[in-house]
């Protein structure tokens, strides 16, 4: 564009001294039309400029080293496109806090276009996509006006499960014991004779005739220890993703059972009782700058049991 204004300017600047040097009836046409030359090309182009709009779409969430993609359509309703469309795009990864990364894309007589980004999805965070600019040019290429666009679109790169080595078996040391359920159904159940009072569809009666005496099956649920997970946010990058990935392993095995817990992330406390709840979570973390803090403090007891996550071992060496 700064190339064309020039040339025009030159001529521009070529009729007028022509016109003053010679002063004839047909300069002053020349110079009128040289004039009115941008005025009369931006008026044919605006149909098509006021049409073209640009949209990024995609930003679906993936895990990492998954493929994913973010798409940039670039439109014009009108049957003559504009000469010329810019669009200056904006990609960062909120997580890592590095420095954005542009790009500029020129796109020439075109009515429709797709252009499909391929995010890096190595390593964790919230990666932004942003139309900074979006403009299109005049027929002469002299005048830029800003198009329509809707700028922003982002996807979250979620951690893999990595195991803990040794693999802590939660579930299991989380069983305490089991008491009778006062109503309602149980997977777990316990035999004993009938007591005045106990409700008639407990009793067991195969077994009833087998001992020749009522026997009951009373509803036991499980009562488990509390569990509290505790993740220090350690210094480089390898390490977080390695706290974070066992963190996804182990929140997973907890949920999947129903088993709620406590997760002290950094200086964050929170309670999860869904792999939802979780989710949210871990969006959450991935989307500001990455940053080192150490976990609350927090002592195991009878009924509570803290399992401190720390990166696997090769990570740390």
């Amino acid at each position: 564009m700064t190339g064309r204004r020039i040339l025009y300017a030159l001529l521009l600047i070529g009729c007028t001294l022509m016109h003053f040097a010679y002063g004839q009836y047909v300069t002053h046409y020349i110079l009128l039309f040289m004039l009115l030359l941008p005025i009369l090309s931006l008026l044919i182009s605006l149909p098509a400029i006021l049409t073209s709009s640009a949209e990024l779409t995609g930003g679906e969430d993936v895990r990492r080293t998954r493929a994913a993609k973010v798409r940039l359509t670039v439109r014009c309703r009108f049957f003559l496109p504009p000469e010329r469309i810019c669009i200056r795009i904006e990609r960062r990864n909120l997580f890592l806090d590095a420095h954005p990364e542009k790009q500029k894309l020129i796109m020439h007589g075109t009515r429709s276009e797709k252009i499909v980004f391929a995010p890096d999805t190595s390593r964790l965070g919230t990666v932004s996509y942003r139309i900074r600019s979006a403009y299109a040019c005049d027929y002469l290429g002299l005048i830029s006006i800003p198009i329509r666009r809707s700028g922003l679109t982002a996807l979250t790169v979620l951690p893999n499960e990595e195991r803990p080595v040794p693999d802590p078996d939660l579930v299991q040391m989380s069983n305490l014991v089991l008491k009778p359920k006062p109503q309602g159904f149980s997977e777990e159940h316990e035999l004993r004779p009938y007591r005045e009072g106990d409700a008639i569809n407990l009793i067991h009666w195969k077994l009833s005739e087998k001992y020749d005496e009522p026997i009951v099956r009373e509803p036991q649920v499980l009562l488990r220890k509390n569990i509290v997970l505790s993740a220090d946010l350690p210094g480089t990058y390898a390490e977080q993703q390695s706290v974070l990935e066992q963190l996804c392993f182990l929140s997973g095995q907890l949920t999947e059972q129903g088993i709620p817990y406590v997760l002290h992330f950094g200086m964050q406390t929170v309670t999860v009782s869904s792999e939802g709840e979780f989710e949210r979570f871990l969006k959450t973390v991935l989307s500001e700058p990455m940053r080192e803090t150490r976990a609350v403090p927090t002592l195991s007891g009878n009924d509570t049991i803290v399992y401190r996550i720390l990166p696997n071992r090769e990570v740390r060496e």
